[in-house]
């Protein structure tokens, strides 16, 4: 018995030490595209039949790494709603968007092509292991777009902000706008303000204040 759980115990240790070399290369890459299954098992000092004999393949390496990045994301999301500002929760959760993709901008790249090549966004796929790190994946996404409507819904009911669609419906175009934002801040980071006249900090300010401005109630006179 004490063997078998020692055997648990490394397999699981050499699986972490894999997903750690995978997130090394996939980071640097700027996500799975470059690097290949020979990549990962070389430098974790294996050969790619005994590889297989830990993870299914790339893909499934890929989504381990995505999952990790994930976790930060929702955690980042969480802590800034728990900080009760007087300020609305979507300008909370924009910095917090704002701070997770400026610190961890290999993990906000790796999310973006997993959300849109590889995430299920209805129904549940028969044929999936719930364990698995694609269900994972799909779980956490799920949980950082609720996170985000259930903020929406409660600043609509509490008349901070406005809006005629619903929370749902305002998640899903914030999310598109923010993502995009991030992208082309992060893809023209490094000359930003030559290029602009304008740091990407203070561009994002304004793009939040945008926002807000869009969605604030309409002032009643008389």
């Amino acid at each position: 018995m004490k063997n078998e759980a020692r055997k648990a115990w490394e397999k699981a240790r050499r699986r972490e030490r894999i997903i750690d070399i995978a997130q090394e290369l996939m980071l640097k890459k700027g996500g799975r595209r470059g690097v290949g299954v020979e990549d990962i098992a070389r430098a974790a000092g294996y050969n790619k039949r005994t590889l297989y004999l830990y993870f299914g393949g790339k893909d499934e390496l890929f989504l381990a790494v995505v999952l990790r990045g994930q976790k930060i994301l929702k955690q980042t999301l969480q802590e800034a709603l728990e900080d009760k500002k007087a300020t609305p929760a979507i300008e909370r959760l924009g910095r917090a968007f704002f701070d997770f993709s400026i610190r961890h901008a290999g993990f906000f790249s790796i999310i973006m092509e997993y959300e849109s090549r590889m995430h299920v966004y209805y129904g549940d796929p028969v044929d999936e292991d719930p364990e698995s790190f694609r269900a994972g994946c799909r779980k956490e996404s799920n949980d950082y777009g609720r996170i985000v409507t259930d903020a929406i819904e409660q600043d609509l009911s509490a008349g901070i902000i406005q809006s005629t669609l619903g929370p749902r419906q305002l998640m899903i175009l914030l999310w598109g706008q923010i993502f995009g934002v991030m992208q082309i801040i992060l893809m023209r980071q490094t000359m930003f303000y030559p290029t602009y006249g304008i740091s990407y900090e203070e561009l994002f300010e304004y793009f939040l204040a945008m926002v807000l401005k869009s969605l604030a109630p309409e002032k009643r006179t008389g």
